[in-house]
C-alpha cells in the first residue's frame, strides 16, 4: 500500500504505541485527521483529569502541567516515497532533535503500521472514516501573526492555532513542563499554553468542537466564515468570545521545503 492510496481524506485513530523498554500504550486517545496536503493530530491521555476552569487565565500551574501531558501538532505532510514526514506548523511541545518521520505499511485492510525512521517505535492506526470531500487551509492570524491549520474531511474537522512566539527548543532538555515550572509568573506560564489543537464534527452547518487541548473549548462552535479572509470563533485568555481573522497562505508557505501533495 502506498502513501497516496492510504492517507488522503482519512480519520485515523491510534490503537497501539510500542517502544523498547516501555509498556505498550493502547489507551491514549489519538486522532489524526489527514487532508490532501495538511494534517492535524491530537493526543490525550485516557486518564487526563477533568479541569473545570472556564478560561486560560483561570488555570493554575497545576492545571497547566496536567494539560501539558497532552500532545498535538498540525501542518503539512511531506511524502518522501519510502516514508512520510509530519511538518509542525503548530505544535503543543517544542520540537525534538529529529524530524517526525515514519514508514507506513498496511497491516490489514483497515489498519496502517507506522515504523519510526529516526526513533524506535511502532504505531498502529485504525482507519475510522474516509471521505473524498476535503477542505484544508494553512493560515496566518491577521492580528497576531500566529499560524493556523484547518482540515475538514467529510463531517470531521480539525483546527490548530499556534502561539505568537516560539517555545524554547534549544536546549533540547527544556520541555514544556519545565518551561511552565520555570516561568517568571503565572501569567507567563499561562501564555505558554495560549494555543489550541481541536477536533470536531460538522452538523447542520455548525462546526462543533468535541475534543480540544483547551478543555473549556469543548462544545464551542468554530463556525468558520470563508471568503478572501477566514473568520473563526474563539475565546480570548479571559474567556470572552472573539472572532479571529486569518489570511490564507499557499500550502507550501512556511514549510521550509517543497510540499508534495498526496493525490
Amino acid at each position: 500500500m502506498t502513501v497516496a492510496t492510504s492517507l488522503s481524506g482519512t480519520r485515523f485513530e491510534r490503537t497501539l504505541l510500542s517502544r523498547p523498554e516501555h509498556p505498550d500504550d493502547t489507551t491514549t486517545r489519538v486522532t489524526w485527521l489527514q487532508g490532501r496536503a495538511l494534517y492535524c493530530d491530537l493526543r490525550q491521555p485516557a486518564a487526563l483529569p477533568k479541569i473545570e476552569a472556564p478560561a486560560l487565565r483561570a488555570l493554575g500551574i497545576g492545571d497547566l502541567l496536567v494539560l501539558a501531558d497532552q500532545d498535538g501538532f498540525a501542518g503539512p505532510l511531506f511524502d518522501n516515497s519510502d516514508h512520510v514526514e509530519w511538518g509542525r506548523t503548530v505544535a503543543l511541545h517544542p520540537a525534538g532533535p529529529t524530524p517526525d518521520a515514519g514508514a507506513l505499511n498496511a497491516l490489514d485492510h483497515g489498519t496502517l503500521v507506522e515504523q519510526g525512521i529516526f526513533e524506535d517505535y511502532i504505531e498502529h492506526w485504525r482507519i475510522a472514516a474516509t471521505s473524498p470531500d476535503i477542505d484544508e487551509y494553512l493560515l496566518e492570524d491577521l492580528d497576531t501573526g500566529a499560524p493556523g491549520v484547518v482540515v475538514r474531511v467529510g463531517g470531521d474537522f480539525a483546527f490548530a492555532r499556534g502561539r505568537t512566539h516560539v517555545l524554547d527548543s534549544p536546549p533540547l532538555d527544556s520541555p514544556l513542563h519545565e518551561q511552565i515550572r520555570g516561568a517568571a509568573s503565572l501569567r507567563a506560564a499561562q501564555e505558554l499554553f495560549d494555543c489550541e489543537i481541536a477536533l470536531g464534527v460538522v452538523r447542520d452547518e455548525q462546526w462543533i468542537i468535541t475534543a480540544s487541548s483547551l478543555p473549556y473549548r469543548v462544545g464551542a462552535h468554530l463556525n468558520p466564515v470563508f471568503g478572501d479572509r477566514i473568520g473563526t470563533r474563539d475565546h480570548d485568555l479571559d474567556g470572552n468570545p472573539v472572532v479571529r481573522n486569518w489570511q490564507r497562505l499557499d500550502l507550501d508557505a512556511g514549510s521550509g521545503a517543497d510540499l508534495r501533495r498526496i493525490p
